[in-house]
């Protein structure tokens, strides 16, 4: 018969045994994970490849293709006879100061425009003056 000293040997290296086989499964486990991680990098890595292809061929047509400049066309400025205007206005957000006929001064939304009575008083208010002022 066997003692108790030897049953607990015995008892021991089959939980160590069961425990390696666990071990061992739960690295095929991984392993195979690992590897369809690494698939899956390759495959991502093969599209970043083509993606950049396409974003180059993409843009050397852009750069290929004669540029379109946009033309915006202004009304005149109407020159001002030797008579004085009668006020100037302003954005009261904006820096520059125009004659009521401007252009730039017809764009001046009424809840924003400030009138003047002289270019002295504009110029006075830290205001600059734009082309259309004499």
């Amino acid at each position: 018969m066997r003692n108790q000293l030897e049953d607990n040997i015995i008892n021991s290296f089959k939980l160590a045994k069961r425990d390696i086989i666990n071990l061992k499964s739960e690295v095929i486990r991984l392993s195979e994970q690992h590897q369809r991680f690494v698939e899956m990098l390759k495959n991502l890595n093969i599209d970043e490849i083509k993606l950049n292809g396409k974003v180059n061929e993409i843009n050397s047509k852009k750069d290929s293709q004669p540029k379109t400049r946009v033309v915006r066309i202004i009304k005149t400025i109407p020159k001002a006879g030797k008579r004085a205007h009668k006020f100037y206005v302003a954005n009261k957000n904006g820096t520059k100061f125009h004659i009521k006929d401007c252009p730039f001064a017809q764009n001046i939304k009424p809840k924003n425009t400030i009138k003047f009575n002289s270019k002295n008083k504009a110029l006075n208010r830290g205001l600059k003056p734009c082309k259309c002022v004499k």
